[in-house]
C-alpha cells in the first residue's frame, strides 16, 4: 500500500491487499455502469436518461447472484441485513446487482479507515435511497454525520415535465465518535443582507447569503453547498481551466473543502473511484498523502497526462513492457481486453465483456471517409495465441457493423502472408485525402516501442471532440 501512487484494476481486489486501520479519509464518487467502463456515464444532469443507462448496464446476471447467495449465507457480514431487505423490494434487477457490488467494497473502506476516519460517498438519486441503507448497516446509523446537498445550476430540457435536477447528495459517515474536524479550515465569511435575498419569498427572515471564500472569522457552512460567484463549486464542466472533459468531473473546491474538513496535513487519503483524479489533485494541493483507484486505464492515463503533469506518478497493475502485458493478458484477460482497447487512440472499451459480437472497442472518426458512409471503427483483442480464423471472423464484424475501419490487436506482431492478404482484400478508405487500411494489424509490442498504428483523425470516446494531433504517433 504506497501513497502518492495509482492503482488500476477493480478497487476490491487493491482493498483486500491493505492492512486494516490504514486510511484517514475515503472520499468516493462510484459510477453506475459495469465491468471496465463503469466510470465513463453520464452526469447527473441526465436525469431520466441515467436512469434508464443504469437499468441497462447494471444487470442480474450470474456475478449478482453470486454476490447475493454470499450475503444470504453470511450472517457475519455488516451489510447482510441492509441486502436482504433490498432484495424484497427490488427483486432480482440491476439496482440489487449494483446495491451488492457496491456493499462488498463498502465493507472493506469501513476496514481500511482509522478510528478517527471519515468517508464521505458521493451519488445521485438513482441509488442514494439504496446506498443510505447499505452506510447505515455497515458503519452504524449513529456514525452518520451530515448529509450534503451539493446544489448547481445548469439548463433545463425542452418540454420537461417535473423540476430540473441539479443536486448531488454526499453522505458522510465517521469510523467513531471520536472524528476529525477542522471547523476553522471550512469557516466562510458573510455578506450583508439585501433584498435580492428575498426576492424568491422562500428565506427565512434572519437569512444572510454566504459567499464561500475561507475565512478563520466567519461561519461552518450549512449542509447545502451551492455554487456562488466565485466559490468554485460550479460544476466542473463550467470552469475552463479545470475541466478535462471527464463526464463526471467534479470540481476541486467541493473536494478540498471536504478534505480540509476531514483529515490534516500528512493523513492518508483514498479514492477507490477516482476517475479523473479530482480528490487526488485536491489532497496534493492541501500536503495529504493520497491513493487513487480506478479500473479504467484511460483514466489512469488522464491523471497521468494532463491532472499531475509533469510529475512522476508511481502506477501499480498497468503492464509497464511486453512481459507484464502477457501475465495480464493470461491472469486478467478481461482486463487486459480493456487496457489493449485503450491503448489505441480515439478507442473505448466495451460496457459488457461477455457475449460481446465480436467487438472489444469502439472509436469514431472525426470526418466522415469520402468513399464510405460511416465514422465508426470497431476493435478486438486477442491475448493468446493468434489465430487466421480469430482474424477472418473479425473482418466478418467489421463488414457486418459497416465500420470505416477496424483494429485487430495482438500480443506480439503477426506478419504471416495468410494475414497480409485478408487485411489487404478489405481494402482501404480515403480520408481528408489521405488512405487508410480498412483494417489494422497492431501488436501490443509495438505499444512499449511507441509506435501506433496508422489511423485517421479520431475523436475522443468520452466528449465527442477531436483528440488532439499529439496524441497519435
Amino acid at each position: 500500500m504506497n501513497a502518492n501512487t495509482l492503482y488500476y484494476g477493480d478497487c476490491l481486489d487493491w482493498m483486500r491487499q491493505w492492512p486494516d486501520q490504514s486510511v484517514d479519509l475515503i472520499y468516493l464518487d462510484p459510477p453506475f455502469n459495469s465491468n471496465a467502463d463503469y466510470n465513463m456515464l453520464y452526469s447527473s444532469a441526465a436525469g431520466a436518461a441515467q436512469y434508464r443507462a443504469f437499468n441497462d448496464t447494471w444487470y442480474w446476471d450470474e456475478g449478482a447472484a453470486e454476490r447475493y447467495e454470499v450475503y444470504q449465507g453470511a450472517p457475519g457480514r455488516p451489510a447482510r441485513s441492509a441486502v436482504m431487505g433490498m432484495a424484497q423490494i427490488f427483486g432480482r434487477s440491476g439496482m440489487l446487482a449494483y446495491l451488492t457490488y457496491m456493499a462488498e467494497r463498502l465493507e472493506q473502506m469501513h476496514r481500511l479507515l482509522r478510528p478517527t476516519g471519515s468517508i464521505y460517498l458521493h451519488c445521485d438519486p438513482t441509488a442514494s435511497h439504496g446506498l443510505k441503507l447499505l452506510m447505515d448497516s455497515i458503519f452504524g446509523s449513529r456514525s452518520f454525520r451530515n448529509e450534503i446537498v451539493w446544489c448547481y445550476t445548469g439548463p433545463g430540457s425542452p418540454g420537461q415535465r417535473q423540476f430540473s435536477r441539479k443536486h448531488d447528495t454526499i453522505f458522510w459517515y465517521s469510523k467513531s465518535d471520536h472524528w476529525c474536524f477542522n471547523a476553522d479550515a471550512v469557516r466562510v465569511r458573510h455578506h450583508t443582507k439585501t433584498k435580492a435575498n428575498f426576492k424568491d419569498g422562500l428565506r427565512g427572515s434572519g437569512f444572510v447569503a454566504d459567499t464561500y471564500d475561507l475565512d478563520s472569522g466567519g461561519k461552518i457552512p450549512e449542509s447545502w453547498w451551492a455554487q456562488q460567484k466565485g466559490n468554485g463549486l460550479a460544476i466542473a464542466a463550467r470552469q475552463k481551466r479545470q475541466y478535462l472533459g471527464y463526464p463526471t468531473q467534479k470540481p476541486v473546491a467541493l473536494l478540498e473543502r471536504i478534505i480540509r474538513a476531514s483529515s490534516n496535513p500528512g493523513d492518508l487519503v483514498l479514492d477507490p473511484f477516482c476517475g479523473c483524479g479530482t480528490a487526488i489533485e485536491a489532497a496534493h494541493r492541501l500536503n495529504r498523502r493520497w491513493i487513487g483507484v480506478d479500473i479504467s486505464s484511460f483514466a489512469i492515463d488522464l491523471i497521468r497526462r494532463e491532472r499531475m503533469k509533469g510529475m512522476k506518478i508511481p502506477t501499480k497493475g498497468i503492464p509497464q513492457d511486453v512481459d507484464s502485458a502477457r501475465k495480464m493478458a493470461r491472469e486478467q484477460p478481461f482486463a487486459f481486453e480493456s487496457w489493449a482497447v485503450t491503448r489505441l487512440p480515439g478507442f473505448a472499451p466495451n460496457t459488457k465483456q461477455v457475449a460481446d459480437g465480436g467487438v472489444d472497442g469502439r472509436g469514431m472518426l472525426v470526418e466522415k471517409p469520402e468513399d464510405f458512409n460511416s465514422r465508426l471503427a470497431l476493435a478486438q483483442v486477442k491475448g493468446g495465441k493468434f489465430s487466421l480464423s480469430g482474424l477472418r471472423d473479425f473482418i466478418g464484424v467489421t463488414k457486418r457493423d459497416e465500420a470505416a475501419l477496424g483494429c485487430y490487436v495482438t500480443l506480439d506482431p503477426v506478419n504471416t502472408p495468410a494475414a497480409r492478404a485478408e487485411v489487404a482484400g478489405l481494402g482501404k478508405i480515403r480520408v481528408a485525402g489521405r488512405e487508410f487500411r480498412r483494417m489494422s494489424l497492431w501488436p501490443v509490442s509495438d505499444y512499449f516501442d511507441g509506435r501506433l498504428p496508422i489511423l485517421p483523425s479520431m475523436t475522443d470516446p468520452y466528449t465527442g471532440r477531436p483528440m488532439a494531433p499529439s496524441l497519435f504517433r
